[in-house]
């Protein structure tokens, strides 16, 4: 097996270890409520609903201020607590 491709494997591995537990649903900046996100995103109800599957568990995450994937995962990382 050449250096390059165990590498890729070992990053991987990590990548799977980090996002499996570090990811936005689990941090203390991420907030995916309908309610919350309908109470920002004022007229989305014209649109549809936060109460949406299509959004799945989609939020905000108020360190870096976006809305994105609750399997997303950033440096900013603060468990939250349950």
């Amino acid at each position: 097996m050449s250096t390059i491709k165990k590498i890729n494997i070992l990053e991987n591995m990590t990548m799977q270890k980090i996002s499996a537990k570090s990811i936005c649903l689990n941090c203390l900046n991420f907030r995916n409520s309908p309610v919350y996100l309908e109470s920002i995103f004022k007229g989305m109800t014209s649109l549809g609903s936060a109460y949406g599957s299509t959004r799945k568990d989609d939020g905000i995450c108020l360190k870096n201020d976006v809305y994105l994937s609750a399997d997303d995962w950033c440096e900013h990382f603060s468990r939250a607590s349950n």
